[in-house]
């Protein structure tokens, strides 16, 4: 008995313990292909995810930061301010998204709107899922 809940509290360590929330998930993977497909329009491709975080949530809006960075010469990513650093936010609010360009001063620069006619973020694809965008 005593074996069966050390291993079970191990798994539990060894697995990283980190729970995503099942409703944070869908739009965490929306915001990443909707940002990682504006920095090809951009033409930078060769930007890599660093950090996402969560921002403030309300009852209407969720919001999530994405830090890329551009890895060195070798393909390295380091944690130095030396690599370009690209900050974007996505705030999702009922079926609207807003992805934003995160300058160092100054306020967000909105960049990408998605208008989603339904409940598209979370559920299954369905035929009548469309999104419209448009690039400023």
């Amino acid at each position: 008995m005593k074996n069966n809940i050390l291993f079970i509290f191990g798994i539990i360590l060894l697995s990283g313990c980190e729970l995503s929330d099942q409703a944070t998930y869908p739009q965490q993977q929306v915001c990443k292909s909707l940002s990682e497909g504006y920095l090809r329009l951009q033409n930078q491709p060769t930007y890599e995810l660093w950090k996402m975080e969560k921002g403030a949530a309300t009852a209407e809006s969720r919001i999530i930061k994405m830090t890329y960075k551009k890895p060195n010469e070798n393909g390295v990513m380091l944690a130095s301010n030396l690599l370009p650093t690209v900050e974007l936010e996505c705030k999702l609010q009922q079926q609207h998204i807003v992805v934003s360009v995160l300058p160092k001063t100054g306020p967000s620069i909105p960049v990408l709107n998605v208008q989603l006619q339904n409940d598209a973020i979370g559920k299954p694809r369905s035929p009548d899922l469309i999104a419209q965008s448009k690039t400023q």
